[in-house]
């Protein structure tokens, strides 16, 4: 595992920034993690004609990328659910049986979301595949009307689901799910959250997962912070799920995969005219892929003795990235209540401090002229037609997932040495 820390200040030293920057190493470069997977996908009417046929298509490929090490189990809903297939681990003659059950799945009536996650969860959870990684994707083009419908709700069983050690990724297709809903299921099932604009999209999405499941190679990975005494309060910035310690703060990341870099960012709030260097201590833990406890780290938090540049830069700019994420979403709020004047304002807003950073070279440019082409996406979505706006919506929604997650788009880093 792989580690930096970057620091800035402000307020005459009583606000102390703190990113951190973790980054996986390949356990082993010749074999991969066995796979613990349930796909679950909805059948309901919507679903009828390419949709339905696209999804299948995409489940019988994910199928030829796994082998005997692997265990699947194929879920479909409507207005109830139903075990497909499995759960069995992927032999030949399983693999055959998969594609013939595959065949015979027909769309039904109504859209049991929460039936779903519970089917394809207890499907994870009946069986053990030794050091496996357990994953959920859920695939939908409609909004839950059947079973539990409240979205609190359903993002209670995403979160419990997670605990279990079921981790859920969601997939939104077409126009008709609701994004904030899966977005947040995704948020609390510590998964990823994916926006399909049409049925062609769901094979390649299928793909990317199972590439990045397979890519994984730290499990359980946990920041624990400790601030010094004259710390009085430390946030996350970062949207990740947190627990208070008796002495700091413990953040939980979960998965890291290698070659995709996670980070956190934490505002520290100091005691007003403290001069001490020392911000507290970090420590890292984690487990490889296999299941076995990795070597973690802890390491010192020091400011230095003059400004680092580029870790200002480096932190305005991802402070910058989150301030967009929800400037966006507060425009798309507005947008939503009718008044497309006060959505542009929120964009407008952001755009301009975006182009003083940019003016006065205090982050890198290109990044920020990402972050204005994003914000300019947004202003002319804000004022098209419905169907318009809402693909641009979900899209962006997508990307603000990624982003507060941390896992914005990162230079590699040089290894940080254990104390």
């Amino acid at each position: 595992m792989r580690v930096e820390l970057l620091t800035d200040v402000a307020d005459a030293g009583a606000t102390v920034y703190l990113l951190v920057r973790i980054e996986a190493e390949s356990a082993s470069a010749s074999e991969r993690t066995p796979v613990n997977l349930s796909l679950v996908i909805d059948r309901s009417s919507s679903m009828r004609g390419p949709r339905i046929s696209h999804a299948l298509e995409a489940a019988s490929q994910v199928v030829q990328k796994l082998d005997s090490r692997d265990r699947l189990s194929v879920v479909t809903f409507d207005a109830a659910a139903r075990v497909a297939f499995g759960p069995a681990n992927l032999t030949d003659d399983a693999k055959k049986r998969l594609l013939k059950a595959l065949q015979s799945i027909r769309t039904g009536v109504g859209t049991n979301l929460s039936a779903g996650i519970k089917k394809g969860s207890e499907a994870l959870r009946s069986g053990y595949v030794r050091g496996a990684l357990t994953r959920l994707v859920l695939l939908t083009d409609g909004q839950p009307s059947v079973g539990i419908t409240d979205p609190s709700r359903l993002a209670g069983i995403a979160e419990r689901e997670a605990n279990r050690g079921v981790t859920i990724t969601t997939m939104g297709l077409g126009e008709g799910f609701d994004d904030e809903l899966l977005t947040e299921l995704a948020t609390r099932g510590r998964g990823g959250f994916h926006y399909l604009a049409g049925a062609a999209d769901i094979p390649g999405a299928f793909g990317r997962e199972l590439a990045g499941v397979f890519a994984i190679a730290a499990t359980n990975t946990e920041l624990k912070l400790r601030p010094a005494v004259d710390t009085q309060s430390v946030d996350v910035m970062h949207r990740l799920p947190s627990y208070p310690l008796d002495d700091g703060l413990a953040i939980e990341l979960g998965e890291i995969a290698v070659n995709t870099p996670r980070q956190v960012l934490f505002k520290l709030n100091r005691e007003p005219r403290t001069s001490s260097q020392h911000c507290g201590t970090l420590m890292v833990t984690f487990q490889k892929s296999d299941g076995q406890a990795g070597d973690g780290h802890l390491l010192g938090i020091e400011l230095p003795s003059e400004i680092d540049v580029e870790h200002r830069r480096t932190i305005t700019l991802e402070r910058t990235r989150l301030s967009v994420a929800t400037a966006v979403d507060v425009a798309w709020a507005r947008r939503a209540s009718g008044d497309s004047l006060q959505a542009l304002a929120a964009l407008n807003e952001m755009k301009a401090e975006i182009g003083q950073l940019r003016d006065r070279k205090l982050a890198n440019t290109e990044a920020l002229e990402d972050l204005l082409r994003d914000i300019g996406e947004a202003e002319n979505a804000v004022v098209k037609s419905s169907a318009e706006r809402e693909r641009a919506r979900r899209s962006m929604r997508e990307r603000s997932h990624i982003t507060l997650l941390g896992h914005s788009t990162l230079r590699r880093v040089p290894p940080v040495e254990d104390e």
